[in-house]
């Protein structure tokens, strides 16, 4: 197995912070262990979305969903000290809503 830097891009999220909606994206870090890049892009989508706070905060109507990229991924060496970050909003400015 093979230990992978994964970094996370979400865009066009509903967020709710505070009693307030508000269009958001984010960027996150995730470290997995994976056999190859792809089983670890996976494992890190799964995991962010598996999130029980962020799922809460998460507001998006079915008919507007948000979107989630792999922005970089990288091997590197195991490192058990290593975390997944926690997330890191920004306002979308280009979200559309419907």
């Amino acid at each position: 197995m093979a230990f992978f830097h994964v970094f996370l891009r979400g865009e066009h999220f509903l967020i709710e912070m505070d009693g307030k909606q508000s269009w958001m994206g984010f960027y996150k870090n995730v470290y997995a262990e994976a056999s190859n890049a792809d089983e670890a892009s996976s494992i890190a989508v799964t995991r962010t979305c598996a999130d029980p706070e962020f799922r809460m905060r998460v507001k998006n109507p079915a008919d507007n969903p948000p979107a989630l990229n792999i922005e970089e991924i990288t091997e590197i060496e195991k490192d058990t000290a290593l975390a997944d970050s926690g997330f890191v909003f920004f306002p979308d400015e280009s979200a559309v809503t419907t």
